[in-house]
C-alpha cells in the first residue's frame, strides 16, 4: 500500500472517530470509554502524521 493511499485511509478512520467521539460525550457513556476512544483517535492522527512527514521527506 502506498504512503498516499494509507494517508487517506487513516484521514476517513481519524475523520469516523471524532463523529463517533462527539456522539460518545454528547450521550451517556462513562468517562472510561470516552477516555478509550480518545485514545485510540489520538494514536491514529499520530500514525498519519508519521507517515505524512515521511512522505515530505521524501
Amino acid at each position: 500500500m502506498c504512503n498516499e493511499q494509507l494517508l487517506e485511509e487513516l484521514k476517513t478512520e481519524i475523520e469516523i472517530k471524532r463523529e463517533k467521539l462527539n456522539s460518545l460525550v454528547i450521550g451517556e457513556v462513562s468517562k472510561e470509554e470516552v477516555l478509550k476512544f480518545s485514545i485510540e483517535l489520538d494514536e491514529l492522527i499520530h500514525k498519519y502524521y508519521k507517515y505524512s512527514n515521511a512522505k515530505n521527506e521524501q
